[in-house]
């Protein structure tokens, strides 16, 4: 059994990937900020499975948080969805879309590196 961590994992595209790893017998943790997607998404997925997932609110740019999920599981892998990807609005808010998508990105390889996780789709 692998551990993989979904960031983003509450949303749309997440929240299927998620039923097909425990589908599959994989132990899942989420991690999502919730700003595009809800809670609910991922308990449908635990009604399906019969499976329960590791759901903690928060953010791929927060280090501390990070820290926590890589030290307390051992995380063989990282499935990344939290990304902002609205066009109209990322031309308005280009930072917005910048510190999310390019910072997060690169907290969590740090954090990926930091304790040794070299898988990443």
């Amino acid at each position: 059994m692998q551990t993989i961590l979904v960031t983003g994992g509450a949303g749309y595209i997440g929240s299927h990937t998620v039923l097909q790893l425990l589908e599959a017998g994989n132990q899942v943790i989420v991690l999502d900020n919730l700003c595009n997607s809800s809670e609910e998404s991922l308990k449908r997925v635990e009604e399906l499975t019969g499976k329960k997932t590791i759901f903690v609110q928060g953010d791929i740019r927060d280090h501390t948080i990070l820290e926590l999920l890589f030290s307390k599981h051992k995380i063989n892998a990282v499935i990344h969805f939290a990304g902002l990807k609205a066009v109209g609005e990322s031309v308005e808010k280009p930072l917005n879309y910048y510190n999310n998508n390019v910072y997060g990105t690169l907290t969590l390889c740090e954090a990926m590196k930091k304790f040794g996780v070299k898988n990443l789709v």
